[in-house]
């Protein structure tokens, strides 16, 4: 075995010994994979870090101001503001559609 395994292995069980991974938030819980299929393991994990930073992908950013929109839009009873409430839809889709896309052709 090569030698920088051996002393991440090390680290990692004196870091275990001296109690540097108890009392960690999500500690004790499953985690929460993807289902087969869904993402490979470098995105999931990439989203995991990014939900634990506070930061979300720009599709999920425009999926959930889509919801809220629509949501909105359903509340509205002025025509000029189901109006400018549908116009926010429609670039609201268009730019969620435009995330996907870069998101599909960067994964290749």
């Amino acid at each position: 075995m090569a030698l920088f395994p051996l002393l991440t292995e090390q680290r990692i069980q004196e870091a275990q010994e001296d109690g540097v991974f108890d009392n960690l938030p999500g500690s004790g819980k499953p985690l929460n994979l993807p289902e087969a299929g869904q993402e490979d393991a470098v995105t999931a994990f990439g989203y995991r870090v990014m939900a634990e930073a506070g930061a979300v992908p720009e599709e999920v950013r425009l999926a959930r101001a889509l919801q809220e929109a629509r949501a909105a839009w359903q509340r509205a009873e002025d025509s000029e503001e189901k109006a400018r409430l549908m116009t926010r839809i429609a670039e609201l889709g268009m730019r969620h559609a435009m995330a996907v896309e870069q998101r599909r052709r960067r994964r290749g």
